[in-house]
């Protein structure tokens, strides 16, 4: 069921955003990374919901804001190959993962 507004449930995955003003079509990348690393089975279901394979592929592949467990999931599920994701390419170049614990 595609809806127009992220639910409200998700509003604190959404810490550092304006979610009100997070636009499910601009915004598209930023929204399913998001809910991946933050959102648990809920937020990864609704994600599923609301977005083809297709545009959750082209998120895995564009964004770096993944952790390892993210990126290794959905390298697995989609068959990406890691130098086509952009969370291996930086760290394949030494760049720090985002949020380091």
């Amino acid at each position: 069921m595609v809806t127009e507004k992220i639910p409200e449930k998700f509003r604190p995955c959404f810490w550092d955003a304006d979610f009100d003003k997070l636009d499910l079509k601009k915004n598209k990348d930023f929204i399913i990374t998001r809910l991946y690393v933050k959102g648990g089975l809920s937020g990864i279901d609704w994600v599923h919901d609301q977005y083809s394979d297709e545009e959750i592929q082209d998120a895995a592949k564009r964004r770096r804001a993944l952790n390892p467990i993210v990126a290794n999931y959905l390298r697995n599920k989609y068959h990406l190959k890691k130098q086509d994701m952009a969370y291996y390419r930086m760290v394949q170049s030494g760049g720090r993962e985002l949020w380091d614990y």
